[in-house]
């Protein structure tokens, strides 16, 4: 598909840009004041920057890891060890410490900013977010890298194995943390008192271990079917995040949440295909969600479960009248 199609080297070339081409300009200043208070209020922490290399960057980029060491404060990356990468290390995350205690401020205020226009630039990038988030902890790099690749080290039970599922990434992180697993996630959390990340709308969004309260929950709590079938559907909900930009749709508040819905609503219709769930996706937020329960909107899915035409040209079928019938179709309040 077309929104498939994307140049890695194109969106790297762009990546270069300067922080005062940030269009953004509030969220920087939103990020330095979050992490301002919690240096203030925990002066025995670091802020480490979590970058992902299997969403990386071109090699000429001023983020990537080879020219960390080459700037004037050279940066000291910290290989998260992935069991499932460890064959490559240059592709597993890394942690970056941007602050530890006793500095005054960010000894490469730079490289902070860069970070920050970075991560919103690829907020919403079919290839996923370089830039992971920000994370706060009274330990160094070394102990909060080998919590994360451990604690990320899971038994997926759709598949019946275990596996490493990287939580860290933005989107993955939203969809759990809109979820009751608190238990889980003060665990999965462990040395990190705070995380903080931009979901798909490049909304900052704050994981604070002391808010996850964990009365009346099982301290060995899993991840349940349901959400390892939300983990699963995340390749998906990118594509048609991408779809919704192309589109020039703004995504819903919330997005992780909404985009998975709908792809829950549209493969429990059996819709399996790509575009199908991308076309679905595109009507459930730009009509409503009950576009699809109309009779002749039930008919075009079931054609396209039979036969080999898209539901979208399934759909072009359709006389104009029931086309403007299905676009007013509104599910009851």
């Amino acid at each position: 598909m077309r929104i498939q199609e994307r140049s890695l080297n194109k969106q790297a070339s762009r990546s270069i840009e300067t922080v005062t081409n940030m269009n953004n300009p509030s969220l920087n200043e939103e990020i330095r004041a979050a992490l301002f208070q919690l240096r203030e209020a925990h002066p025995h922490c670091h802020i480490h920057v979590l970058l992902d290399g299997n969403h990386p960057c071109f090699e000429g980029d001023p983020l990537h890891l080879h020219q960390l060491a080459k700037r004037e404060i050279p940066a000291n990356p910290i290989i998260v060890p992935r069991a499932d990468y460890l064959h490559d290390p240059s592709i597993c995350p890394a942690l970056v410490t941007l602050h530890s205690p006793g500095d005054r401020g960010y000894p490469d205020d730079e490289l902070f900013d860069l970070a920050i226009a970075h991560a919103w630039r690829r907020r919403a990038s079919i290839n996923g977010s370089y830039v992971a988030g920000w994370l706060v902890s009274e330990k160094p790099a070394k102990e909060v890298a080998a919590h994360i690749a451990e604690s990320c080290e899971l038994f997926d039970l759709l598949n019946g194995r275990r596996r490493f599922l990287p939580l860290f990434e933005p989107h993955r992180l939203s969809l759990l943390a809109n979820t009751d697993r608190k238990s889980f996630l003060h665990r999965w959390l462990g040395p990190i008192s705070h995380w903080l990340w931009l979901d798909l709308n490049g909304q900052l969004n704050n994981l604070a271990a002391h808010d996850l309260n964990r009365d009346g929950t099982s301290p060995g709590e899993q991840l349940e079917q349901r959400d390892w079938m939300m983990q699963h559907r995340v390749a998906d909900a990118r594509l048609v995040a991408m779809a919704m930009q192309e589109a020039q749709h703004r995504l819903p508040s919330n997005p992780e949440i909404a985009i998975d819905a709908s792809l829950k609503r549209a493969k429990a219709r059996g819709l399996q295909r790509t575009e199908d769930l991308i076309f679905t996706a595109l009507n459930d937020f730009s009509l409503s969600a009950g576009w699809a329960d109309h009779l002749a909107a039930q008919w075009a899915i079931e054609q396209a479960l039979v036969g080999e035409r898209s539901l979208s040209k399934v759909m072009t079928t359709l006389p104009d009248e029931i086309l403007n019938e299905i676009a007013k179709n509104r599910p009851a309040d």
